[in-house]
C-alpha cells in the first residue's frame, strides 16, 4: 500500500478581509519602500502639544498683570484689581498650558522610551501631574479675581486671602506643582544629556529657560526664559516627528 500523497501547503497566500483592510491602512512597510515611516496624526498631535504648551506659558507671562501671590495680600489683590480682564486672560493661558502638559508629556515619553523606558514612564507621570497642578492654580486664580472683579479690594477679600495664605492651603496648592515641575525638568535634562537624543544646546536651553522663567526675575527676563524653553521644545518636537536617530 502506497503512502499518502496528500499535498501539504507550505505557505498561505489568501488573507481574510480584516487582514487585507489592516494592510491597506498601514501601507507598505518602510523596509519594502526603503523610506522612513511618516508620523501619524497622533504623533503630530503630541509634537504640536510639546511646542504649544511652552508658547501658552510665554503668553501667560506676557499678559500677567499681578505680582507673585506670595506677596502681601493687599499688594497682590490690588495688582489683580488693577487689571482683572488681563488676569482672567492670563488664567486662560495658564489653563491651556496645563491641558497641553499631558499630551506633551506623552510626547516626551515616546521620545525617550526606546532608550530609557523607566525614566520615560516617570516623566510622563510627573509632567502630567504638574500640568494638573496648573489647573488647580487656575481654579485658585478664578476665586481671586471674583473677589476684586469690580476693580476694588474690599476688606473682606483681604481677610479671606490672608486666611488662605496662613492656614497652609496656599502651600498645599502651589508647592506640589512647582516641585513636580522642577523634578521633571531636571530628570528630562539629565536624560537628554545621557542619551544624546538632541544637540547639547537643547538641554542647556531647557535649564536656562527654567531658571529665568521661575518668576524671581523682572518680567522681561521671565518672558525670555519661557520663550527659550519654547524654542528648545521646537527642536525636540522635530526629533519626535522624524524619529530619533542612532
Amino acid at each position: 500500500m502506497s503512502p499518502s500523497t496528500t499535498p501539504i501547503s507550505t505557505s498561505t497566500t489568501t488573507r481574510g478581509p480584516v487582514s487585507r483592510w489592516a494592510g491597506d491602512v498601514a501601507g507598505p512597510s518602510p523596509e519594502a519602500t526603503g523610506s522612513q515611516p511618516r508620523p501619524g496624526n497622533g504623533v503630530r498631535g503630541l509634537a504640536a502639544a510639546m511646542v504649544a504648551g511652552p508658547i501658552a506659558m510665554t503668553a501667560w507671562f506676557l499678559v500677567e498683570p499681578a505680582v507673585l501671590p506670595r506677596e502681601e495680600p493687599t499688594v497682590f489683590l490690588a495688582s489683580v484689581a488693577a487689571a482683572p480682564g488681563r488676569y482672567l486672560l492670563a488664567t486662560v493661558f495658564l489653563a491651556l498650558a496645563g491641558a497641553l502638559a499631558i499630551p506633551a508629556a506623552l510626547g516626551v515619553g515616546r521620545l525617550l522610551r526606546p532608550r530609557m523606558p523607566r525614566t520615560a514612564a516617570l516623566l510622563v507621570a510627573t509632567m502630567s501631574l504638574s500640568g494638573l497642578g496648573l489647573w488647580a492654580q487656575a481654579g485658585f486664580r478664578s476665586f481671586v479675581v471674583s473677589m476684586v472683579l469690580d476693580g476694588t479690594v474690599p476688606a473682606s477679600a483681604v481677610e479671606s486671602y490672608t486666611a488662605f495664605q496662613d492656614n497652609g492651603l496656599f502651600a498645599a496648592l502651589v508647592v506640589p506643582a512647582l516641585a513636580l515641575g522642577a523634578i521633571s525638568t531636571m530628570v528630562w535634562i539629565g536624560a537628554l544629556l545621557r542619551t544624546r537624543l538632541a544637540p547639547l544646546w537643547v538641554p542647556a536651553a531647557l535649564l536656562i529657560g527654567a531658571v529665568l522663567a521661575s518668576g524671581e526675575f523682572p518680567d522681561v527676563v521671565t518672558i525670555g526664559g519661557a520663550a527659550l524653553t519654547a524654542g528648545a521644545n521646537v527642536a525636540l518636537a522635530r526629533i519626535l516627528l522624524r524619529g530619533p536617530r542612532g
